[in-house]
């Protein structure tokens, strides 16, 4: 795990502030699924993204009711396997699953480790795809330094500034629209 001054605050979330963290970071990363889901041509897609939105729409339509325990059992039907595909897309389609499940538990499970999960695995999101690019392992001090790792500890210290304001619909809103307006997934690819 890498050791980085945001992660006791993960850990102090409210169990919100930990749902909405981990959204924000599927939010940033759906992209990832999507392209997977295109290369292999299949609309599992749709599936994540109506997930998502109910997530959203939980924490900010008054009397949203979300069975978690349908839409979780639909989630795991869609999450691909690294062993049934041999390229590198399906490693942050398995990354952005594993944050999503992060969403889920913090609104199931109410563990206070969920934003801290979502967000190293966006990390190693990252990691893995500067190895992929140089052809080398990385180590933690040299990806301290990458752009895409500082940039991407900018924008999770930004969600957390956002979030140490009192709980609103407007709030959890203007979460999202921040990271739909960056307008890229972790590690760069365009969204938009």
């Amino acid at each position: 795990m890498l050791s980085l001054p945001i992660n006791n605050q993960l850990t102090n979330l409210q169990a919100w502030q930990q749902s909405v963290f981990c959204m924000a970071l599927a939010e940033q990363n759906i992209a990832h699924f999507k392209m997977f889901s295109q290369a292999i041509e299949s609309d599992n897609d749709v599936i994540a993204d109506n997930i998502l939105q109910l997530f959203w729409e939980k924490l900010t339509v008054k009397g949203a009711k979300v069975n978690f325990t349908i839409q979780e059992e639909n989630f795991n039907a869609i999450v691909p396997e690294s062993k049934d595909h041999d390229f590198f897309g399906v490693y942050p389609a398995i990354d952005y699953c594993v944050i999503t499940q992060c969403v889920f538990n913090s609104f199931t499970t109410k563990s206070p480790e969920e934003a801290l999960n979502a967000s190293q695995t966006v990390f190693a999101t990252i990691a893995s795809f500067i190895e992929l690019q140089t052809d080398q392992e990385i180590d933690e001090a040299e990806l301290l330094i990458e752009p895409l790792f500082i940039e991407q500890l900018e924008v999770q210290k930004t969600i957390l500034k956002m979030l140490d304001n009192e709980r609103s619909p407007t709030l959890i809103k203007s979460i999202r629209d921040y990271i739909r307006g960056l307008n890229e997934t972790s590690i760069g690819i365009a969204t938009s």
